[in-house]
């Protein structure tokens, strides 16, 4: 049901091109919005140079994904805008701040003054909808750099959480030979349910040299020397782990094995579907505060 968040105000502060559809998505749902640090206007929505005047009388506030810097700087599509204490100082105390990732310097902030902190990037209902995009990316890579088709191609799957999952079945689903490489047992039973070989990391030096991709989501030292030195040479690692990543990229490039590091690709190839399921999180989140029912997300 649209129109959920009427009478509410909620300021949407810098971000890539995701910010400006969760500013519509929020538009959508009843709110109304002010959009900082975008020169692009959204329809319906209010366009603002500054947090100060952007965050003043909003209910909740919206801050980009990977959260803000250790410097207190907000990524913007322009130059990035500097977050102070000031700037938040007329929100009430105990107003929700949304983020992907908070980092000390929020964190700090956030306790100084009082705010209600919610990261959604471990949340299920956030973190399973976004695996799509990360795992559609991922293998948009893989079909950009790999000389033979994703179709009958090993394809390794380092991890086994949400994006993990998901990758491994859109795998299997074009063909792949989808081998998982997971620590729990159990995941490693899902895995050869859901169809695909199953391996725990000791083994994954053995068994490297099959791999024509290797796709890690492990945000720790797992593809490491040892490991690349066993797989081919015309190898392709995509890293989806946040940076630094998984994988022991000098030895990668002593090595001459194509490896990159990936992070982030919701908000590169798919911003729309991201932003939209961003936006309907906190929706749902302010709504489950006001004690209505949740709208099933489409």
């Amino acid at each position: 049901m649209k129109g959920r968040l009427k009478g509410i105000t909620i300021a949407v502060i810098g971000g890539d091109r995701r910010a400006v559809f969760v500013a519509e998505e929020l538009l959508n749902e009843g709110a109304q919005v002010r959009l900082v640090g975008h020169e692009r206007e959204v329809p319906g929505g209010q366009a603002v140079a500054e947090i100060e005047a952007g965050v003043r009388g909003a209910d909740a506030v919206v801050f980009p994904f990977p959260g803000v810097g250790e410097d207190g700087r907000v990524s913007t599509p322009g130059e990035p805008i500097l977050l102070q204490d000031k700037d938040l100082a007329s929100l009430p105390e105990g107003t929700p701040i949304f983020t992907g990732f908070a980092r000390r310097y929020l964190l700090e902030l956030a306790d100084r003054l009082r705010f209600r902190l919610v990261e959604v990037a471990e949340r299920d209902d956030f973190a399973i909808l976004n695996s799509i995009p990360s795992a559609e990316g991922a293998i948009q890579i893989a079909m950009e750099y790999l000389p033979v088709t994703i179709h009958s191609s090993s394809a390794f799957v380092l991890g086994f959480g949400r994006v993990g999952l998901t990758l491994a079945r859109m795998l299997n689903g074009l063909g792949a030979v989808t081998t998982v490489v997971a620590r729990d047992p159990a995941q490693r039973a899902r895995a050869v349910e859901m169809g695909c070989r199953a391996a725990d990391f000791g083994r994954l030096p053995a068994i490297a040299g099959e791999a024509d991709v290797i796709f890690n989501t492990v945000p720790a030292l797992v593809v490491t020397a040892r490991v690349l030195k066993c797989t081919r040479p015309d190898v392709l690692i995509v890293d989806l782990a946040t940076k630094p990543g998984g994988t022991d990229f000098e030895a990668a490039a002593r090595l001459g094995r194509r490896a990159m590091l990936a992070p982030a690709l919701p908000g590169k190839v798919a911003p729309k579907t991201a932003g939209r399921i961003l936006g309907q999180v906190v929706a749902d989140l302010l709504v489950q505060e006001k004690g209505l029912s949740l709208a099933v997300l489409p």
